[in-house]
């Protein structure tokens, strides 16, 4: 079993004249795909981790107004 795969792309003509200098172009296409692809992840880590601080915001906020008055608590 093979450990690659074969594409047949279309590319824009100056992207497809970069490629065809480059002295490995399947090594090439691979490391862009690889960043393109953890860009893609981390971003959408980020919108979730954004959207669970929002969605805990309010709770936090509450807790913090119960908490409040154990401000000093025991200070003397």
């Amino acid at each position: 079993m093979s450990t690659t795969m074969r594409f047949n792309i279309t590319l824009p003509k100056e992207l497809g004249i970069k490629l065809k200098a480059s002295k490995n172009r399947s090594r090439l296409v691979a490391e862009s795909l690889r960043e393109t692809f953890a860009h893609e992840e981390q971003r959408r880590l980020e919108v979730l981790l954004e959207e669970g601080y929002k969605a805990t915001a309010k709770e936090d906020l509450e807790l913090n107004k119960e908490l409040e008055h154990t401000i000093g608590d025991g200070v003397e």
